[in-house]
């Protein structure tokens, strides 16, 4: 892919524009608005929702009906934008003003709310125009994917409930729901009866969620997920969600998952396996590990809080299927990971170490060679130390060879990180924490020796060292870089820098990001 930015496909400057269009739509009914609301302001209402409805079927008719996901996010920027304008135009002089504007703007977001989107998040929709997608959810009757995140907090839950429910009766294609904090039985019973198509449900933090629940829950024939953490779902209610949906492969996270299993072989001894392919859990012994590998044996996601004096590691080399490993709080060599990986390591693609004491350099080459598919590769909140005696075998195999993403939030030394940037020729993604110091000459040190060419995506946290030098040397080496962020925080680097850098970067047509992440906080 060219390091230079592409002119957009004639598809995306079309989405674009309509997005636009939709924007310039919502200004003219503005006016139409106003001047209608000084005589009647019922009429003002009965205009602007048939204007809307209009406008609804022009969409549905004429936009191919797979592009209506891609033109929702358009036409959410583009009134995004108008309502900033609208705020930056009127100040506080006129409150009145705005607010009426702005209910406008919210009310045109119903043009793309059409039975062909099939994917909404409403985290990524700003505040002020999200009201519109918890009111009239029911005309998207071809959602496959609904995230309505947090929704209320748990606040008013009574409140939303019945509207909700009101929604979710016509949306009959839906395969993933998230709704935390705010589900109940109620709502649970209207998806088991409406939304029978539904596979991955996420309702953590519902406190309106108990063991009698899961009693509508295993109703849903096809659910292979479901996220039930922090509600009061307790062991005999897992237990019945185990035995009750054979295509369940993912729980979310259950601390007591052990006891659950060895629950279920005192209740129905005769049910020896389950499909469980992930795993999570912050409490458990040796039983309840050995327990995971004989009734579980599809395990390929394991997360598991290590506990020196209650479970033994090597419990894990009996999965046969293990592919995601994460372990928190442990030690490498005391513990046996360097066993297990020597054991599993060549299937797994993912290693995540948190709070995993004695990683020196010879167990970063340890695990080169013994992970040799490794393509994600996480060191959080982990202190690397210096090793006693240096692995002097010649390593049989190119060390991270395969490594796409790599995150490293550890304190650690330059040996440390030398070995990890040097090899891992394909990375795509890198990650460094605050607790690392990187300088000029290291930079320049590194990309020497591996310009990174393949690095997409670049996050260094913090720094009090690294200067332009530093950033412009990246720029070039790095030629398939796209976003280049947390400059903010090189302490370095001053705004006319910054600009400067943009400046550079749009002269010369690269195709690098280096603003901060977008968050909607309207």
């Amino acid at each position: 892919m060219s390091r230079f930015k592409q002119p957009l496909n004639l598809e995306c400057l079309a989405l674009h524009k309509l997005g636009d269009w939709i924007s310039q739509q919502a200004e003219l009914q503005m006016k139409i608005f106003n001047e209608v609301a000084q005589k009647d302001s019922s009429s003002a209402h009965l205009a602007l929702e048939k204007a809307v409805v209009n406008l609804r079927c022009y969409m549905e008719y004429n936009v191919p009906w797979m592009l209506h996901d891609l033109l929702l996010a358009e036409t959410i920027r583009a009134l995004a934008e108008l309502l900033e304008n609208i705020k930056k135009s009127f100040g506080f002089r006129a409150m009145d003003r705005i607010v009426s504007r702005m209910n406008v703007v919210v009310k045109m977001t119903e043009v793309m709310l059409t039975k062909y989107v099939t994917f909404v998040s409403v985290g990524e929709v700003p505040k002020i125009l999200r009201t519109v997608f918890f009111s009239k959810l029911n005309l998207l009757t071809g959602l496959v994917y609904l995230n309505l995140g947090s929704l209320s907090g748990g606040w008013k839950t009574a409140d939303l409930e019945e509207s909700i429910i009101q929604s979710l009766k016509e949306l009959h294609f839906l395969k993933y729901l998230v709704l935390n904090y705010d589900c109940t039985d109620n709502i649970l019973k209207c998806i088991v009866q409406n939304c029978k198509s539904i596979e991955k449900l996420d309702i953590s933090d519902s406190i309106s969620i108990t063991n009698a629940s899961v009693d509508i829950i295993v109703q849903l024939k096809l659910l292979k997920s479901i996220q039930l953490y922090r509600t009061f779902v307790s062991l005999e209610g897992f237990s019945k969600l185990l035995l009750d949906c054979k295509f369940l492969e993912d729980i979310g996270r259950c601390d007591n998952i052990g006891k659950v299993l060895e629950y279920i072989t005192i209740i129905e001894p005769e049910r020896s396996q389950f499909n469980l392919k992930v795993y999570v859990s912050r409490y458990a012994v040796a039983n309840h590990l050995q327990l995971a590998v004989q009734m579980c044996p599809f395990i390929r996601n394991m997360t598991v809080f290590h506990n020196t004096l209650q479970s033994d590691l090597m419990a894990l080399i009996g999965l046969q299927d293990l592919r995601e490993l994460k372990l928190l709080s442990c030690d490498f060599y005391a513990d046996s990971v360097k066993q297990v990986l020597q054991v599993k390591g060549c299937n797994i693609s993912s290693l995540h170490l948190e709070h995993v004491d004695q990683i020196d350099l010879n167990a970063l080459m340890y695990i080169s060679q013994m992970c040799p598919l490794l393509e994600s590769f996480t060191i959080y909140n982990c202190t690397l130390i210096q090793h006693t005696s240096l692995f002097t075998k010649k390593l049989e195999i190119l060390p991270f060879r395969n490594l796409k993403r790599l995150t490293c939030v550890a304190t650690c030394t330059n040996e440390h990180l030398l070995f990890l940037l040097e090899n891992c020729l394909n990375v795509e993604f890198i990650h460094i924490g605050t607790a690392v110091q990187f300088t000029d000459e290291f930079i320049l040190k590194i990309l020497n020796k591996n310009p990174l060419i393949y690095l997409k995506e670049l996050r260094i946290m913090q720094s009090d060292f690294l200067t332009m030098i530093s950033v412009e040397r990246i720029i070039q080496s790095c030629i398939s870089l796209k976003v280049l962020v947390e400059l903010e925080s090189w302490s370095l680097l001053t705004e006319t820098d910054r600009e400067h850098l943009r400046n550079y970067i749009k002269i010369n047509n690269f195709n690098v990001d280096t603003s901060p992440l977008r968050r909607y906080d309207m």
